[in-house]
């Protein structure tokens, strides 16, 4: 049994733990908030025994195997080295950092002190994204990829009456692109690698953050356009095409329908909305790293897609340092 603690209060980590709760492998321990009241409360909602407001203090307890981490982006960093160094391993909510040499900073820390360190990105875990993955051979040379995203931010509403929260803070490493772009970002990234050249641009909102953008990538031989937005919907499919067919999935951050369609017209469909807790799945693999799994693919993953974030936002002129 793995006992584990938590920082962050909000909806992500009410759903991780949802999942959790599933998992016979695992117990929630403790419950990080700056503020005892604040974790006292969060505490008491899940049943967790243990509460912290200082990292130190996780740090220091010896009955703690891992933390989950889903704080702000900007302070992925800092936290997760903090609990590598004191042996203890790390399961980090997307993206695992800001940046691809924040993110290489923490593999070799987690290195140094023999500690798994591993994103927390949903849709690379889930069996849907293997049947994806099955799939490819069968529609061909890849042609193109269109990855889609595009979903209205419940707390956009709030910032157009002039209540701005983290989620639309740049200066958290927020933004539309490293919420919500992520996704289709490590989806492209997982499939396909680090593309040759990233292009995009984006729109930003008044004195906060990019609020929805597109990125191309391009292959030797393929493109990819992701669309990615905090203040629209989209209604349409993600798809791969290749030259004898096209692979189709729906929400690109948990695909629970999958459908190939052949040229010569034969069709195939996948249902996965019987899976388990979507979260269920990433931590069933970071457990099974814990106990000597190799996760090397899961690193690539999120090392490929940091690079072409980075690059993008060079392309976008996204700074999080400055307000537009």
């Amino acid at each position: 049994m793995l006992n584990f603690a938590v920082i962050g209060r909000n909806f992500v980590v009410d759903s991780f733990l949802e999942a959790a709760s599933q998992h016979s492998g695992v117990k929630l321990l403790g419950v990080y908030s700056r503020k005892e009241e604040t974790a006292v409360e969060f505490a008491k909602k899940h049943g967790a025994e243990r509460t912290y407001t200082r990292i130190d203090a996780i740090c220091a307890d010896d009955d703690i195997d891992f933390v989950y981490v889903a704080s702000p982006n900007i302070c992925h960093e800092e936290q997760t080295v903090a609990i590598l160094r004191s042996g203890k391993h790390v399961l980090v909510e997307k993206p695992a950092a800001p940046t691809l040499v924040g993110f290489e900073r923490m593999k070799q820390v987690a290195k140094e002190h023999g500690c798994i360190l591993m994103e927390a990105m949903m849709p690379v875990h889930l069996p849907s994204f293997k049947k994806i993955k099955e799939l490819l051979p069968r529609i061909g040379k890849v042609r193109r990829a269109e990855f889609s995203f595009c979903q209205y931010s419940s707390r956009y509403d709030k910032f157009k009456n002039g209540i701005v929260e983290n989620a639309f803070d740049p200066t958290l490493c927020n933004g539309a692109l490293m919420d919500i772009g992520i996704y289709c970002v490590e989806m492209l990234a997982a499939l396909f690698g680090r593309p040759e050249s990233v292009d995009g641009n984006c729109i930003f909102l008044k004195n906060s953050i990019d609020a929805t953008g597109t990125i191309i990538a391009a292959y030797p031989e393929m493109l990819a356009v992701l669309n990615y937005s905090k203040i629209t919907n989209s209604a349409l499919y993600s798809q791969i095409q290749g030259e004898d067919g096209c692979i189709l999935f729906d929400k690109v951050s948990r695909p629970s329908k999958v459908m190939l369609k052949m040229r010569d017209g034969t069709e195939e469909a996948f249902d996965f909305s019987d899976m388990k807790h979507d979260m269920y799945y990433e931590l069933s693999d970071f457990v099974n790293a814990v106990n000597g799994e190799d996760i090397t693919a899961f690193s690539e993953y999120t090392c490929n897609s940091l690079d072409i974030t980075d690059k993008a936002r060079e392309k976008m002129n996204i700074d999080f340092t400055k307000n537009h």
